[in-house]
């Protein structure tokens, strides 16, 4: 064997010992990722630069992440104060929390309750909560409830140290009446209003949007039928609302406009109180309305929802074809068609020019929608210019004084 064969032999052995060591080396395994260590409980706090309790959030079992610094909390229950003393309760199936508390979301059956006398529950799918900022965004099925009332809308931001729930996502309020179950199925709500956006303050109960407006009133339905189709018996539009919840107040702002359901009856209005509680509308501004051929008009406005009544407290005016009233008041009942009139009443027919005054005077609508008008047992005083008997007379003998009775 010569020497340049052994120099070659000795070549390949050193290439293939240093494709050997480079093949161990590509073949060496990362140290696996440490698993999450598992708690009991989890109990974060924090406190304000005053020492005072800001916030807790605990849980009977966490597991924490240490590489992505990350806790999965299950049943997770927290507590918000505010000048020291718990302000709101929240609960949900799952919490991950974020660092030492920087981000926390809440997953699953998520609940927020103002805590108080009448107290508000919010309610969502998930809830991102940061304490920091204040803030809880829920954009998973949100809605809100007290004991008289239901807020749904698609997102809600609640901004906590202002009492501020920003609801956007085309958000409805459902009223009713009497006291409703805090959980579970309720009875199809009777007062339904539409806005694009709402502010609402759940503390202080205040609601608004310069937004347009949509309101709905139906039949009372128990709660067996609530998915069942309806039909609003009144529906009314205004260009946006101010009002309070705890308090059952609403102002619609200017143009107000009601009508019912075959469109017959109807009312232009300005501003417009609407006691959603109480079930009434009022305006002291003036307003006009028809109800079928008869025209209204007057200084203010009342509309009882429940005893089926609208007042005009003064400046009634009312038209038909060939006949005027004025007076001071009118009442009307819609399901039964009657109205009076009292105080300074004036009915003015075409016919003959004739003028009858009354201090009180009856009416009900026709079929038709023509008002018929009576004055039983009040003291009625009418005049009325009779025609020319005949063709031949002279002008000045067909202007003669009118008949008085």
């Amino acid at each position: 064997m010569t020497a340049g064969t052994v120099r070659l032999r000795r070549q390949a052995t050193t290439l293939a010992l240093a494709l050997l060591v480079a093949g161990c080396a590509s073949r060496v395994r990362e140290p696996a990722a440490p698993e999450p260590f598992v708690f009991r409980s989890l109990d974060l706090r924090q406190q304000t630069r005053t020492g005072q309790p800001a916030w807790a959030l605990t849980a009977p079992e966490a597991r924490y992440d240490l590489n992505r610094q990350l806790a999965q909390a299950r049943r997770p229950k927290g507590i918000v104060y505010r000048s020291g003393k718990p302000y709101l309760n929240l609960d949900a199936q799952r919490a991950t929390v974020l660092g030492d508390g920087q981000a926390i979301l809440l997953e699953g059956d998520v609940r927020i309750v103002l805590l108080g006398a009448n107290p508000v529950r919010i309610y969502g799918d998930q809830a991102r909560w940061i304490p920091r900022q204040n803030l809880m965004v829920i954009d998973r099925r949100p809605y809100a409830t007290d004991r008289r009332a239901r807020i749904r809308a698609r997102s809600a931001r609640y901004r906590v140290d202002l009492d501020l729930v920003e609801l956007r996502g085309e958000p409805m309020l459902e009223q009713w009446q009497q006291n409703q179950p805090a959980a579970g199925q309720r009875a199809p709500a009777p007062i339904r209003v539409h806005a694009r956006s709402i502010n609402w303050r759940p503390d202080q109960g205040d609601l608004s949007t310069a937004n347009p407006v949509r309101g709905e009133r139906f039949e009372p339905v128990p709660a067996a039928r609530a998915n069942a189709a309806q039909t609003p018996e009144l529906v009314l539009t205004a260009s946006g609302l101010k009002g309070n919840l705890r308090r059952g107040m609403i102002d619609l702002l200017a143009p107000v406009r009601i009508r019912n359901r075959s469109g017959d009856t109807w009312l232009n209005a300005l501003q417009t109180r609407w006691a959603i509680n109480d079930q009434w509308l009022a305006s002291d501004l003036p307003f006009n309305g028809a109800v079928k051929a008869l025209r209204a008009r007057g200084d203010a406005v009342r509309i009882n929802l429940v005893d089926e009544t609208v007042l005009v407290p003064r400046g009634c005016v009312l038209n038909q074809p060939g006949e005027q009233l004025t007076a001071t008041t009118c009442l009307w009942h819609w399901p039964s068609g009657r109205f009076n009139a009292a105080g300074d009443v004036v009915l003015r027919r075409d016919l003959y020019k004739q003028i009858t005054r009354s201090a009180y005077l009856e009416g009900r609508l026709g079929a038709t929608g023509e008002a018929l008008f009576t004055t039983p047992g009040a003291r009625v005083g009418s005049e009325f210019t009779l025609p020319p008997s005949g063709s031949n007379r002279s002008r000045s003998q067909r202007s003669g004084p009118p008949v008085r009775f």
